[in-house]
């Protein structure tokens, strides 16, 4: 019941907020989100050869957790787009493979709906708009509509190859427009058969990119 109790409380500040008006401070609504994209786990023949690149673009509500306003919560609704570049072929039951031509340039690709949480700490004020921040988030990507163009050949769809639901950790730490952003898979976004054995390796995404905030 206590439980239930908090959690009524803690929604109802969240939709009404607070009555001090330094909780109306909110910084940072909008991100747009460059990353390079790489495995960090090194999977045995399996060559990156390209730009992996992932754009993510969203709206995060801002909801500050004490009466500076420096230190927030926020939650949101974003959208984001993954082009991997690499030599991972398609099998017949759902699991990529490995080709032998370790340079071959084919491309997978798929979209995300997302649900980012951050918890922010930054150095801001009601009057200074250029300041650290230390954000340390956790993100949610429903994945669809992936695709597969082979070097040699027609693009075509993918269907239970990438993972639908997956989940990932960020961080990202800058000053005022310049912010770094590294990102961490939680969840395999595919499965690997490893020299064409029944054995099957976890693909994971990390990235390194520029993240900038808006309002």
């Amino acid at each position: 019941m206590r439980i239930k109790l908090l959690i009524a409380i803690f929604l109802f500040s969240i939709l009404h907020g607070q009555e001090n008006k330094n909780l109306d401070y909110k910084e940072d609504q909008i991100y747009l989100n460059f990353n390079f994209d790489f495995q960090l786990k090194g999977i045995e023949g399996y060559q990156q050869n390209g730009f992996s690149r992932t754009i993510n673009l969203g709206i995060l509500r801002d909801i500050s957790i004490n009466k500076e306003g420096n230190k927030a919560i926020a939650l949101g609704f974003g959208y984001g787009y993954t082009r991997l570049v690499n030599n991972l072929d398609v099998e017949d039951d759902s699991y990529f493979s490995i080709e032998l031509d370790s340079a071959l340039r084919n491309r997978i690709s798929f979209h995300s709906i997302q649900v980012p949480l951050e918890l922010r700490l930054r150095t801001s004020t009601l009057e200074n708009f250029a300041f650290w921040r230390f954000y340390l988030g956790y993100r949610l990507n429903y994945n669809f509509s992936a695709k597969y163009k082979p070097f040699f050949g027609r693009k075509t769809s993918l269907e239970n190859y990438v993972t639908e639901f997956t989940h990932c950790l960020s961080l990202s730490i800058g000053f005022n427009t310049w912010n770094i952003r590294f990102e961490t898979g939680l969840s395999p976004i595919a499965k690997i058969l490893k020299n064409s054995s029944k054995n099957k390796e976890s693909f994971f995404i990390s990235g390194i990119g520029l993240v900038f905030y808006i309002l």
